[in-house]
């Protein structure tokens, strides 16, 4: 523990370099746009190969146009494979890159008979998503509707002659031939590597020339707000793979005085981003024919001193033993045993504990925040309490009704939601040291409309997740040094209609857990960037689903009946069980 707060500390001490340097012209959170990022180059062989239709002899023009539309999934050489659908004249003209949909099928119907050698078909769907140019999907929910024309050639063979620009996928056809990978950016503090989801093709030559390509044009527009990087723009990059070994060389050019923290960070985030995506390692890094760190001259892995502690999968929750809090108290679960947190963590009379959450300072030191409801008089309200297993709480904030709290990665505020309407961060006093109230600006959730249920802070600090009226939103938080935090750039994520969500709680993997009502979809996993979703095994719950946790082994699940547990990876045939230890039902509370 001693490693990871000296490491925590340090990377405190880098964000004063961070913002000072070039990399950020203004603020922590604001990259630079204004330089033109250099050349990426490979020396690596051929990807794997895909099956890449190709026109098929004397086929009837409706089949000629669906095998397009799935020969449009592969963008290589500007889309060849594609254009050989195409007349020579539509050819040379069609721009694929206007646009990239994703739509949930695509019906294709002939308007009217042949005539003069040629045909109309009108295509339609549902657009689902949108995928830019950076790989960034985007979640859309508009109807697809256009015009193809085609025409028989004198081979006798049938072209397209007129097509909109831009590409349109069928979203299975999209998800076999694309990878979803993340990219790594910092947080603010220089303390917790950000994912930033991108979809990467399949067939590329290079994978990591993909990614540390994308990484040097910056995160996507709806992260930037929250996020800094370490790699100037101006930065060149060569990646060079080892002959008969395993492993990389990359090769950085043009970082000038970059000090070597921030050259420690950039070490980070490339290894990162290229070993969660299966780029195998180990790989040297060098800058300007020397070592990017002076320290560490061999090769790095996530295993690398510098590195490890960064580990986006793995957080507290995977190291402090589970919690539970029931209307009686709050307590530790160790070895099938549940046992009190400390003196002052129990309830009595009409005092009950409504939900609590525990979080870890850069001490190591475990912090309680629990929200507790009682009926004074027939006047009731919620107090927010703050302390540790030694101190004991203490009130902090009042209001009539509290959510559940959230706790920031560093431990230095915890999170809530006041009366539905109002997100409520409390921090320390810089003067006092005492916690006090902030209230976090809440313009950019305009149109969100609705109470907010819930609200957890992600593992980098630099996303929340919430339901407000029914519905699944994400926000980045805009960290500002002049006036209150901002939460901005809202996403809706969609659950199949009649799920209605309940809780919801990030996974170390960055995805989303959420407990919902319904007795056949009571339990499902989101990812951010709204492109996925997936029901979760149900076996053995009874729904509704009141409070959901989760760390990078097991997901947890308050149901009508007890607290039940999921042991990840276990195969199809997965089942919940009850977590030993925990009578009646008690609500899960992992570490943030």
């Amino acid at each position: 523990m001693t490693d990871r707060r000296n490491t925590r500390a340090a990377r405190t001490r880098v964000l004063a370099a961070i913002c000072a340097t070039a990399l950020v012209a203004s603020g922590c959170t604001t990259l630079p746009r204004s330089t033109t990022p250099q050349a990426i180059r490979t020396f690596e062989a051929p990807a794997q190969e895909l099956d890449i239709p190709e026109p098929r002899p004397d086929v009837a023009p409706d089949l000629v146009l669906r095998d397009f539309y799935t020969a449009s999934a592969h963008p290589t050489d500007n889309y060849a494979a594609a254009r050989e659908f195409l007349t020579d004249d539509a050819a040379a003209t069609w721009n694929p890159a206007e646009s990239t949909l994703i739509v949930d099928g695509i019906n294709v119907i002939a308007d009217g008979p042949v005539s003069q050698g040629g045909q109309t078909f009108g295509t339609r769907g549902a657009i689902v998503g949108q995928l830019g140019p950076n790989g960034a999907y985007e979640t859309h929910t508009t109807a697809y509707e256009d015009t193809v024309r085609m025409v028989r050639g004198t081979d006798g063979q049938w072209r397209i002659a007129e097509l909109p620009d831009g590409v349109v996928l069928e979203r299975q056809n999209f998800l076999d031939n694309n990878s979803p990978r993340n990219i790594y950016f910092l947080d603010p503090t220089g303390n917790h590597l950000v994912p930033d989801r991108r979809w990467i093709y399949r067939g590329v030559a290079d994978a990591s020339i993909e990614l540390l390509g994308k990484m040097q044009d910056g995160p996507r527009q709806r992260l930037a707000a929250g996020v800094s990087t370490a790699l100037p723009p101006e930065a060149g990059i060569e990646v060079i793979p080892h002959e008969g070994t395993p492993g990389k060389t990359v090769r950085l050019t043009g970082l000038g005085n970059l000090d070597q923290d921030l050259r420690a960070l950039l070490a980070a985030q490339i290894v990162w981003t290229l070993s969660s995506a299966d780029v195998r390692g180990p790989w040297i890094l060098e800058a300007d024919g020397a070592p990017l760190v002076e320290t560490h001259e061999g090769p790095w892995t996530r295993d690398s001193d510098e590195l490890r502690y960064f580990d986006p999968a793995h957080g507290p929750a995977d190291t402090v033993p589970l919690h539970t809090v029931d209307a009686g108290g709050l307590y530790r679960i160790t070895q099938g045993t549940a046992e009190v947190v400390g003196e002052g963590w129990t309830t009595s009379g009409s005092e009950l504990f409504v939900s609590a959450a525990v979080g870890v300072d850069v001490t190591g030191r475990e912090l309680i925040a629990a929200v507790s409801r009682a009926d004074r008089g027939g006047e009731t309200g919620s107090r927010l309490l703050l302390g540790d297993a030694d101190t004991g709480p203490r009130e902090v904030f009042s209001a009539d009704i509290l959510t559940r709290p959230s706790w920031s990665p560093d431990g230095a505020s915890v999170w809530t939601v006041a009366d539905g309407d109002q997100i409520i961060r409390l921090v320390a006093s810089s003067e006092s040291g005492q916690p006090r109230a902030e209230e976090v600006d809440m313009t950019g959730l305009v149109g969100i409309g609705g109470a907010i249920s819930e609200l957890r802070v992600d593992a980098s600090g630099t996303q929340v997740a919430f339901i407000a009226d029914g519905r699944i939103f994400t926000a980045t938080i805009e960290q500002t040094t002049t006036g209150p935090w901002r939460l901005v750039n809202p996403r809706a994520l969609n659950l199949p209609q009649g799920t209605a969500p309940v809780t919801l709680a990030w996974a170390p993997n960055s995805t989303i857990i959420v407990g919902a009502y319904g007795e056949e979809s009571p339990m499902w996993r989101l990812y951010p960037d709204g492109s996925l979703n997936y029901m979760l095994p149900k076996l053995n719950l009874s729904p509704p689903i009141a409070v959901v946790a989760a760390t990078s082994s097991k997901i947890y699940a308050l149901d009508d009946n007890a607290l039940m547990e999921l042991v990840t990876g276990e195969g199809e045939e997965q089942f919940w069980r009850a977590v030993t230890g925990v009578g009646g039902r008690a609500a899960p509370v992992t570490a943030e």
